[in-house]
């Protein structure tokens, strides 16, 4: 279904957003009580819901008796009438989420990609949707939109990834337009840590702010900004491409014009550097493990990592003046990261600057894919394509 193509008449348009507004966030509700809410009269909200039952979006639920006169019939959204797809694609794992339209997770699921790059990557997360979609019992036909989340930036206009050097096997192909071939579906392509700044903002650490600040270290590190309830992209959608800022390393060096000088400073695998074990299979999750328990060497490598990411904070804080700054990834999240972060930060600012960890945790990027999807779906089918603000998305879905 192309969902940009499916909505309602226009002149219905505007009271159809009201309604469905109101049955997204409030459930069931008599027609009655839709026109009290809205300000439309019943005539109209009588009109409305026989176009939503009759486009199969909305069905009658039941009865309620009020205190005068005959019971009235309420009316809630099909769950079942659609679905959307959230997908956080990532160099090592993969995670997965089915939800209907009125936002319920069903089904989840997180596996390795267990060394899997390129198209066979792609291929194994088609393969999984597929299971999943079956495990589910929800129909191709019901699939409205995807939404995949992954590093760096998706261009545009070929569909290729770039500023990724962890997913390089990807770079070369249309992505786009590989992903809309397997799920058979419309795909929208979002950065990881700007999907994952929007699901924190939607159902963890940044709920009502309209402009916070989320930094991802982990693997690779990166910024998601919302302003204003809006996402900040930039000119080319590299917004917020804190690897490549100059400092932590040196930003003239060969591998730091590839991965970003503050990348190979602060990233899981500057930490491991920076501590110089001889050990190849040590990981910076050991090393945080060390750190916890007491080891000098790995409390010194921790704390010198966490204020180079002191600094980082105090150059986001000044440009952008978030209400608040989240630390995501494995590493950005972890608590004696968190703890040393805050310690350092008196030394570098004289500003009261809110950090907090991530509430979703791993968790965070695939819910703002959802996010993102749903908000588009709803938009889409409900809300006439001029109005200058979208609707809200449900907070009462999980």
């Amino acid at each position: 279904m192309n969902i940009w193509t499916s909505t309602p008449p226009m002149l219905r348009q505007i009271s159809v957003r009201a309604a469905m507004e109101i049955l997204l966030h409030e459930g069931s509700t008599s027609r009655a009580d839709l026109a009290k809410k809205t300000g439309l009269s019943k005539q109209t909200m009588s009109e409305v819901i026989r176009t939503l039952e009759e486009t199969g979006w909305v069905r009658a639920k039941g009865l309620v008796s009020g205190k005068v006169g005959r019971s009235a019939v309420t009316y809630e959204v099909v769950p079942e009438a659609g679905c959307v797809i959230g997908i956080d694609l990532g160099a090592t794992t993969v995670r997965i989420a089915i939800v209907n339209i009125v936002g319920t997770i069903v089904q989840e699921i997180e596996m390795p990609c267990d060394g899997r790059a390129g198209k066979d990557l792609l291929l194994y997360v088609s393969h999984l949707v597929d299971a999943h979609l079956k495990k589910a019992k929800v129909q191709r036909d019901k699939v409205l939109l995807a939404v995949v989340a992954t590093p760096g930036v998706v261009d545009p206009e070929t569909g290729t990834l770039s500023l990724a050097p962890n997913m390089s096997q990807i770079g070369s192909l249309d992505v786009l337009k590989t992903l809309q071939e397997m799920l058979q579906c419309d795909v929208i392509m979002e950065n990881d840590v700007n999907a994952a700044v929007i699901g924190e903002n939607w159902k963890g650490s940044g709920i009502g702010l309209d402009t916070v600040a989320l930094i991802s270290l982990g693997t690779g590190i990166g910024l998601g900004i919302l302003v204003n309830g809006k996402l900040m992209r930039g000119a080319k959608g590299a917004a917020g491409e804190i690897s490549y800022l100059p400092f932590g390393a040196d930003p003239y060096h060969s591998e730091s014009l590839e991965r970003g000088a503050l990348e190979c400073a602060i990233s899981a695998r500057g930490i491991v550097e920076r501590y110089g074990a001889s050990d190849t299979t040590l990981t910076a999750r050991n090393i945080l493990e060390r750190a916890e328990k007491g080891e000098p060497k790995a409390r010194d490598t921790v704390r010198e990592t966490a204020r180079l990411g002191a600094l980082l904070i105090v150059s986001v804080d000044a440009m952008l003046d978030p209400q608040k700054i989240i630390l995501g990834g494995k590493v950005g999240r972890h608590p004696l990261m968190v703890q040393f972060i805050q310690d350092a930060l008196p030394g570098c600012t004289k500003r009261a600057i809110v950090v907090q960890a991530s509430a979703l945790e791993s968790r965070a990027t695939l819910l703002g894919a959802v996010a993102i999807a749903l908000n588009q779906v709803h938009n889409a089918l409900f809300s006439p394509q001029d109005l200058p603000s979208e609707m809200r998305l449900p907070i009462s879905a999980s």
